[in-house]
């Protein structure tokens, strides 16, 4: 029987990217043969978003979420993940860092034992087409190495292309409380705390300069929730 796969794109602010995009993902999505439905979360915006995606909606019949107060792409993330109704759930940046093509790859790689798949950056086969300044590299790596002491054997957390089953989504969203940046690596904590498998593919990436992202802030910040996970751990919020 063939998968059907829920679509999860967190969006903030990007009534300039959502006019650019919106098109290639949901016509994409429109031809392949699996059952898909596609999920925007408005995280908050304080743009024209949420009036450009209800003009969008009109032509593509996507799932709309939105909630008032920007409270982070963790937050949307997971808010998007309880909405989905598929076999299969998965995000998608709306800059399409990693583009659509990615989906037919994860297809073809996919087994029956599969629960969750994400995609990285750092693994022979992976293809960085337009790569991050130096800063946001070795930043990137501190984070990565902080995080490997949670999760070991993982190379890149923050790839924006990630896929759970139904199976693991009901497993570890609802324990999820992480709100932004870290979220990446306690969803994967989770997972290894429930004994759910983890499998990494290579992407092809290519970096989409963000002004809003403050690099040296956000990696303090996300410092700050990796001893949060620990303590939400110690406090027993993920059993």
């Amino acid at each position: 029987m063939p998968h059907s796969f829920s679509i999860v794109i967190p969006v903030y602010n990007e009534e300039k990217r959502i006019p650019k995009n919106i098109d290639s993902i949901c016509e994409f999505f429109s031809k392949v043969p699996e059952r898909t439905e596609i999920i925007f979360v408005n995280d908050g915006s304080r743009d024209d978003t949420q009036k450009i995606l209800e003009n969008y909606k009109s032509k593509y019949g996507f799932k709309i979420v939105e909630y008032k107060k920007n409270t982070g792409k963790g937050y949307a993330v997971r808010q998007g993940a309880l909405a989905a109704s598929s076999d299969w759930v998965i995000f998608f940046d709306i800059d399409l860092a990693t583009p659509l093509s990615e989906f037919e790859q994860l297809k073809l790689l996919m087994e029956p034992s599969d629960q969750i798949i994400i995609g990285s950056r750092r693994l022979s086969g992976s293809k960085v087409q337009r790569s991050e300044s130096f800063l946001r590299i070795f930043l990137g790596q501190g984070f990565s190495k902080l995080s490997n002491l949670f999760v070991p054997g993982i190379p890149d957390f923050t790839c924006g292309f990630k896929c759970f089953s139904k199976e693991a989504t009901v497993k570890i969203f609802p324990r999820a409380r992480i709100n932004r940046w870290a979220f990446d690596t306690e969803l994967l904590y989770i997972a290894r705390l429930k004994q759910i498998p983890i499998r990494q593919m290579p992407v092809s990436w290519a970096h989409d300069d963000d002004s809003r992202v403050r690099v040296l802030s956000d990696i303090v910040s996300s410092a700050k929730e990796l001893l949060q996970i620990k303590i939400n751990h110690w406090r027993g919020l993920y059993y």
